[in-house]
């Protein structure tokens, strides 16, 4: 979790979002609250990848039954889901 951890989760996520799904185009802008499907940000595809990067950075395990919108469609999901995630530890 060292990348997340230096720049906080919500942060951290922007990056790889940012770098990952719109190219690292320096203007592009993603806010907390944008929906990740709704705005054509991640497709299906991202969506698995972005799980196994939260896997990796986060050191959390994450259950399919978990990847619903209410986790996963926008930053600030997102960052309450990892965090109730790591506080459960």
């Amino acid at each position: 979790m060292n990348d997340a951890k230096k720049l906080g989760i919500k942060d951290e996520l922007k990056k790889f979002i940012i770098n990952n799904y719109l190219l690292g185009a320096k203007n592009a802008k993603i806010s907390d609250d944008d929906s990740f499907l709704e705005e054509g940000i991640i497709d299906s595809i991202g969506v698995i990848e972005l799980t196994n990067h939260i896997q990796r950075t986060c050191g959390i395990k994450i259950h399919v039954a978990e990847i619903v919108p209410q986790n996963f469609d926008t930053l600030n999901n997102l960052e309450k889901y990892i965090n109730r995630k790591l506080h459960s530890k």
